[in-house]
């Protein structure tokens, strides 16, 4: 097997569109390929994985910068998963994080894969703590 290389960049933008759309993630109002384009452009840090040529997956933050982050699309194509691919794009992205001191980083997890990233530190919200959101509406 091609070895797994990893880099802090992103995805071309065929590559993030087929990555998004691996994950069956449905929306009220359909994710655009202008959609992808800007958050290609307006995201802080990405982290991508590539066995051989081949793109195998990606992460990202948004961040000021400095007091808070959020980890978005944590994504291994499933024909790549249960490699390690996602504990190092993991890895990776909470390192940059660490770098510049970052006082939160937050994300959204499925239900069932929450386990995953408790092992790296994450914890669920305090129901006193709840987090919220507005989609599609805002």
């Amino acid at each position: 097997m091609p070895r797994i290389r990893y880099v802090m960049e992103p995805p071309v933008l065929d590559g993030y569109r087929r990555l998004y759309e691996s994950t069956g993630w449905t929306y009220a109002t359909p994710v655009t390929r202008d959609n992808l384009r800007a958050a290609l452009a307006n995201t802080w840090c990405w982290a991508s994985a590539y066995i051989g040529d081949e793109f195998a997956g990606a992460g990202r933050l948004i961040s000021d910068g400095v007091l808070y982050a959020f980890l978005c699309d944590l994504i291994v194509f499933p024909e790549h998963q249960n490699k390690g691919i996602g504990s190092t794009l993991l890895e990776m992205l909470t390192a940059e994080s660490g770098k510049h001191n970052i006082k939160r980083l937050w994300l959204f997890a499925a239900t069932d894969k929450a386990p995953f990233y408790e092992r790296f530190g994450f914890e669920v919200r305090s129901s006193r703590m709840p987090g919220m959101q507005l989609s599609d509406g805002c």
